[in-house]
């Protein structure tokens, strides 16, 4: 069976704590200051059996945030009512964050029956059966108990057992996430945290990750529901000592998880709902507190498609916050008004780490907001455009096992991983059309800017469509695959791109092959050529360039260039004296290009790199 984890919920001194005790025989107020004023003021722990974990949350409103805490990792719920008062306002509190939380399974327990009479307590359970039906759960037992007198208690553990056996399986993200509700130290062993494992396991042994922090630290021991064990699970109640973590470095709210897989944050998307019978407007820019986790975090709340929020409306949302969260996607939180502090809605979020302009950042959680859980999974996919999620950030963006998340996107036939050399991005189909798409216009519209240039530079790409420039190489180098473009050298052009001079150009092109040809291997720097030919240097460059990119012109270095005709022969005059000679001095090559030893080196350094020769000692051989 799977561990289940049940809430008390209630109004101050409706009976919660004596119910837990009279269920498992613990008295969860362990605190000296819960003990003198009788009151729960923090989190109590008790255990029903082996797969069932009681949680006593305060009721008074004081300390609803403490109730916050332990309501965030529960599987269903008690409600405790005393018959004697009926619905109060923490009743409606509590119950509003379970709604929020999404926690259906509920349990009534109608408490102090022995303080009323029966008609009475025939028009509480007609107001509790309103209460429930208006939040649709409408298959919600009414138990009638007395924790003082020791009545039904038998009947309302009996309906615990039921219930935990229909709670569904929690859903397991396949990372350990454990959202800290309390810390202490035990002499001897040292710091230990306590909460509920809200998805993954740990073992013994192994190294978590205590964020905010980012503090690596190994599993020294667990204890859940008191015993000694080498592991825990999604549901578990555990109780994990930590070799060598200071305990002042961790508090409620601080979470241990699986490492590289979630960060603190100060700003996240989120869809939120204001309660539905609220009289209290949520407005824009207002100042709430935040509980996610076990955490508590001040933050102003961003509208982005509206002013305001009624009673029973939903909005899209940026939530800034004061200091760091730790939140993931589909994480689900309540908030609460900064003054007085009342319950006003809850949301959950769509992503927890925003990036770029203001505006870039509303229209992508506008946009996103719209979808279902797994169809927002591959959108957020698409919207990274040019940018997108690399190796590093594929786990941090989702905050889910990446075996769990490829089974998500395979429902997504667009969706796939690209490998390309130590990176890997996480894209779809059409995200890659329209990063490639982008490149074709961006060749295209500079191929007409710039007529006789052989192409644009990669970084003249780069500089105009933005984005990671590994990712955008690997688009050119696939373009080039699929032959929708070419590379000529440095230069990218679409594929069919041919430079077409005016007849002005066509004479000065055919004066600087006529001179290079001329010249042989006695080549000249570009102002003295510009002399010769006269050719002014900025017609110069671009029209050798094109040479090159015709293959007609070779340019070794900034004074030594030639045409490939004259290289053809040169090639085969070399060839056929080391045929004869079987070897070649740079003297003896220098006379065969007719040319100085300066040019003569680079000229055979050059046929190396050709694969025509190699060097062997201070002299040439053909490599056959």
């Amino acid at each position: 069976m799977n561990q289940v984890v049940i809430g008390m919920a209630g109004h101050i001194d409706h009976g919660k704590t004596s119910l837990v005790k009279a269920l498992t025989g613990t008295n969860t107020d362990n605190l000296e200051e819960e003990l003198r004023r009788g009151m729960t003021i923090d989190l109590g722990f008790a255990f029903l059996n082996d797969e069932i974990t009681l949680i006593d949350v305060p009721g008074h409103e004081k300390f609803v945030k403490n109730m916050m805490a332990g309501a965030s990792g529960i599987d269903g719920a008690i409600l405790v009512i005393a018959a004697d008062d009926g619905i109060m306002p923490q009743t409606k509190e509590h119950f509003e964050i379970l709604n929020l939380l999404g926690i259906q399974n509920v349990i009534v327990a109608l408490n102090k029956i022995d303080l009323a009479d029966s008609e009475w307590i025939e028009l509480v359970e007609m107001e509790i059966q309103d209460l429930l039906l208006e939040a649709g759960i409408d298959n919600s037992s009414i138990i009638h108990v007395s924790a003082i007198q020791n009545k039904g208690i038998d009947k309302l553990k009996t309906a615990i057992i039921e219930l935990s056996q229909i709670i569904p399986s929690k859903s397991d993200n396949g990372i350990f996430r454990l959202p800290v509700d309390r810390v202490f130290t035990i002499q001897g062993f040292g710091t230990v945290v306590t909460g509920t494992v809200q998805s993954g396991s740990i073992k013994v042994g192994q190294e978590v990750e205590i964020i905010p922090g980012n503090i690596k630290v190994k599993v020294r021991g667990i204890q859940s529901h008191e015993t000694k064990t080498n592991q825990v699970n999604l549901g578990d109640r555990a109780a994990i000592n930590f070799q060598g973590l200071d305990k002042n470095s961790v508090k409620r709210g601080f979470q241990c998880t699986s490492i590289g897989y979630l960060l603190s944050t100060k700003e996240i998307g989120a869809n939120i709902t204001n309660l539905k019978n609220s009289k209290i407007e949520i407005k824009q820019n207002q100042r709430v507190r935040i509980h996610l986790g076990t955490q508590e975090v001040m933050a102003r709340i961003s509208i982005l498609n509206k002013k305001l929020i009624h009673s029973g409306e939903s909005a899209s949302v940026i939530i800034k916050l004061e200091e760091p969260l730790v939140a993931t996607m589909n994480d689900k939180f309540i908030i609460r008004r900064f003054s007085p502090v009342v319950t006003i809605g809850g949301g959950q979020v769509i992503d927890a780490h925003l990036c770029g302009k203001w505006s870039e950042k509303k229209e992508y959680i506008k946009s996103i907001s719209k979808f279902t859980d797994d169809e927002r999974i591959i959108n957020i996919i698409q919207y990274q455009g040019v940018n997108p999620i690399d190796k590093k950030n594929i786990n941090i963006k989702f905050g889910i096992n990446g075996d769990l998340l490829k089974k998500k996107i395979a429902q997504f036939s667009e969706a796939k991983y690209i490998n390309n050399k130590n990176e890997t991005w996480l894209v779809t189909e059409n995200q890659l059309g329209e990063v490639e798409h982008r490149i074709i216009n961006i060749l295209e519209l500079f191929q007409k800017k710039n007529r006789l240039k052989p192409g644009a530079l990669s970084e003249e790409i780069y500089q105009q469509i933005g984005g990671n420039k590994k990712f955008i190489e690997n688009r050119l180098i696939s373009l080039e695959g699929k032959k929708a473009i070419k590379r000529n050298g440095e230069f990218w052009s679409t594929i069919n791109f041919e430079v077409q001079f005016s007849n002005e150009e066509n004479k000065l092109y055919n004066i600087i092959i006529t001179q290079l040809n001329k010249e042989g291997f006695q080549s000249s720097n570009l102002n003295d050529f510009s002399k010769t030919t006269g050719v002014i240097e900025s017609e110069l460059i671009p029209l050798i360039k094109i040479g090159e990119m015709k293959n007609e012109i070779i340019r070794l270095t900034e004074t030594l260039m030639f045409t490939q005709n004259n290289f053809d022969l040169l090639k085969e005059k070399t060839i056929s004296f080391l045929l004869k000679n079987k070897s070649i001095s740079i003297s003896e090559f220098k006379d065969i290009a007719e040319t100085s030893r300066k040019y003569a080196v680079p000229l055979l350094e050059y046929f190396d790199r050709k694969k025509i020769t190699y060097r062997d000692g201070n002299e040439r051989k053909l490599l056959s």
